[in-house]
């Protein structure tokens, strides 16, 4: 065996059996394919379903592959931070799903996207293996690992042994305080009446528009000084005036 680690069947195999090595490469492959995967939703604008069900298939199985084989539970030591590195992840799908911002309660966009933590996913996965197992012909010994006297079976034998008396939970943050700020809604006539007004403070102008071929996008002007700065964005596909209306919102 090598020094580092050796892979077999796509599992990467150190010297100590840790499998460390093996949850830094899965959760690598996760996040390079999340990079491509949030261009690919950025530009074509995926509807939420299918965002969701890309994100299951070219991000959530990559990341989590053999993950069964190192986790030892949610409070178990060695694992805990491992699952972290996973959850970071997990908070990158919802908000590529739902499209909000990075700013979002991460607890109501998981609700939103009906994605589950990443230690849920975990204790499910682990629950299926010992199933598939369980459920082999008489005769395969694999069956023998379920409650088996080593780590492994016993892990598999608790995770089958699960109190579904526990409850996921979304504590969401009280009303925040709300903004010194004032909204004008004018027609663009009036607008430009509204332009030559001063006002004290940061006076900023919006507009979110949808075109006849489907794409959306939104315009965001300002003046600092004497000249005026704009912020013009793209949001692609399968959007509509309110949506953008609703991303150029401060």
């Amino acid at each position: 065996m090598n020094k580092e680690a050796t892979r077999w069947l796509g599992v990467w195999l150190d010297s100590q059996l840790t499998l460390k090595d093996h949850h830094a490469t899965r959760l690598k492959s996760g996040q390079n394919a999340m990079a491509r995967l949030r261009r690919l939703t950025g530009w074509m604008g995926l509807s939420p379903a299918n965002c969701k069900r890309v994100m299951a298939v070219c991000v959530q199985s990559v990341a989590m592959f053999g993950a069964k084989l190192w986790w030892k539970g949610g409070n178990a030591r060695g694992t805990t931070g491992w699952a972290e590195k996973l959850q970071l992840l997990v908070n990158q799908k919802v908000q590529a799903v739902t499209g909000a911002f990075r700013t979002t309660n991460l607890g109501a966009l998981s609700m939103e996207s009906g994605m589950r933590p990443a230690a849920n996913q975990l204790e499910n996965r682990q629950r299926r293996f010992g199933l598939r197992l369980l459920s082999l012909p008489q005769d395969e010994r694999a069956r023998d690992v379920v409650g088996a006297d080593t780590e492994i079976g016993k892990r598999l034998g608790a995770a089958l042994r699960y109190s579904w008396t526990r409850t996921e939970k979304t504590v969401l943050p009280e009303e925040p305080e709300p903004l010194d700020m004032a909204m004008i809604h004018e027609e663009r006539e009036e607008t430009k009446k509204e332009v030559e007004k001063e006002r004290p403070g940061l006076v900023m102008f919006t507009d979110g528009s949808w075109q006849e071929e489907g794409t959306a996008g939104y315009t965001v002007a300002w003046k600092d000084g004497r000249t005026w700065k704009v912020i013009k964005a793209h949001m692609g596909y399968n959007q509509e005036a309110f949506d953008a209306e609703c991303a150029v919102l401060p």
